[in-house]
């Protein structure tokens, strides 16, 4: 008989050490994701700050917020989908196509901006693969929103899971059911040692990812420039016509002039 009640007891023993690896192995698992989400995004910002100087690069070369609206209009975009420019500096052309004339070198600075405004939306809403500098022959994506955002949701599911299925009060009370002993003595004594739990719980709860609390631009992706050439060849031609040499100014700075 004290066989079999060692063997229990050492059963006990091994399931309460099972259960207490699995709950802290799960929490640690789950602190190294929150940490890896936070370096994710600042793998992040330098593509938000590409397309902020990306959208600046555009709007130095319409000339002002009137223009943009309706550079939009004639290209059937929505302004507000656009990324804001904050400030940022542009991006520097020096080497652009030859063309004969002014208007028409105006024409293709607009152009190389929307394609590099197009190029810097894409890589923000569905990133592009590089070379893995580690490991030869391998691709890697670059960080962006939608992948941001999935990790986010993945995370935040383990974070609920973590909080409620497997909270602090809901180990204690399993590894207390397995001791009826213990449980007799606590009813006893008003349950005085382990209290309900709630206390446990919100101290060592996690807080979920506030995705939206990063305030992420939300924008939409545009259409490629070869859908909307001739309707943006139309708009820069007016553009020159009635304001030349402000359009030539822009030129210059873009050129890095």
């Amino acid at each position: 008989m004290s066989d079999i009640s060692d063997f229990a007891d050492q059963l006990q023993a091994d399931v309460i050490s099972d259960m207490a690896e699995s709950f802290f192995g799960d929490r640690k698992e789950l602190d190294n994701a929150l940490e890896a989400f936070a370096l994710m995004v600042e793998e992040f910002l330098p593509v938000i700050e590409t397309m902020f100087r990306a959208a600046a690069t555009l709007r130095l070369l319409l000339l002002d917020e009137a223009t943009t609206d309706a550079f939009c209009a004639e290209l059937g975009l929505d302004p507000h989908r656009l990324p804001p420019s904050e400030d940022a500096p542009i991006l520097v052309r020096e080497s652009l196509p030859f063309t004969l004339t002014a208007k028409g070198r105006y024409a293709v600075c607009v152009e190389a901006a929307y394609r590099g405004l197009f190029d810097a939306i894409r890589d923000y809403l569905h990133g592009h693969y590089y070379d893995d500098p580690k490991r030869p022959g391998r691709k890697r994506m670059t960080m962006h929103y939608h992948r941001l955002e999935e990790i986010a949701d993945i995370i935040n599911e383990k974070v609920h899971k973590a909080n409620n299925d497997r909270s602090v009060s809901s180990v204690l009370r399993e590894v207390k059911n397995m001791n009826p002993e213990q449980m007799e003595r606590e009813d006893l004594l008003g349950d005085v040692c382990y209290g309900r739990g709630e206390g446990l719980d919100r101290d060592m709860c996690f807080m979920p990812i506030d995705f939206d609390g990063y305030r992420f631009p939300e924008v939409t992706e545009p259409p490629p420039l070869d859908a909307v050439r001739p309707a943006l060849r139309r708009f820069c031609k007016r553009v020159y016509d009635e304001r030349r040499e402000e359009a030539l100014k822009a030129v210059d700075a873009f050129r890095g002039r």
